[in-house]
C-alpha cells in the first residue's frame, strides 16, 4: 500500500471538529482542529494534536491551558474560517463577531453559542512526528444539547 492510500485510509475515520482557543496577554486566539478526542475518565482528560508552527502552538505553551469548543451544524462557515487563516494575521474572534464569556476557571474566553465549551488546563505535552500531542485536564465546562457536533469524514464536514 502506497502512503497516498494509507493516507486516504486514515481519512475513513469520522474526527470530531472542534475549535481551540488560547490567549497570550490581551491576544485571544481560535484555531480548528479534527485531531482530538478524549484521554481520560478519572481525571477527564481531553488530548489535541497541534503542529507546532501553528501559532496556538506557542500559545498553549506559554500559557499552560486551552478551551475546547466544540461545533455544531450550521457553524461550517465558522469552523473552515478558523481553519483557513491564521491568528498571526487577524483577530478572528472580531473579524466573525463571535459573542464571548469569560472562563469560569481559566483565561481564555468561552464562545457563546456552542454546543460546548471545555476549559483545559495543560498536563502533559508530547511531540509525536510532526506534531505536538496537549493533553488537558477538564476542569470547567457548558454545553447544550440543540444541535449535532460537527465531525470531518472523507475530507467533508458533516453532523453525526
Amino acid at each position: 500500500m502506497t502512503r497516498d492510500q494509507m493516507r486516504q485510509a486514515l481519512h475513513l475515520l469520522p474526527m470530531p471538529v472542534a475549535l481551540i482557543g488560547a490567549r497570550d496577554g490581551d491576544k485571544h486566539n481560535i484555531t480548528t482542529v479534527a485531531w482530538i478526542n478524549q484521554a481520560s475518565w478519572t481525571p477527564l482528560q481531553v488530548m489535541v494534536s497541534i503542529a507546532p508552527q501553528r501559532y496556538i502552538h506557542d500559545m498553549i505553551v506559554k500559557s499552560s491551558e486551552f478551551m475546547v469548543t466544540i461545533m455544531g451544524e450550521g457553524e461550517e462557515a465558522t469552523v473552515y474560517f478558523c481553519g483557513t487563516r491564521s491568528g498571526r494575521d487577524l483577530d478572528k474572534i472580531k473579524e466573525l463577531d463571535l459573542a464571548t464569556d469569560p472562563g469560569e476557571v481559566i483565561a481564555v474566553p468561552r464562545l457563546k453559542g456552542a454546543l460546548a465549551n471545555l476549559e483545559c488546563k495543560l498536563v502533559q505535552s508530547l511531540v509525536s512526528g510532526d506534531h505536538t500531542i496537549f493533553i488537558g485536564e477538564v476542569v470547567a465546562a457548558d454545553y447544550c444539547k440543540d444541535s449535532r457536533p460537527l465531525v470531518l469524514c472523507q475530507g467533508e464536514l458533516t453532523t453525526l
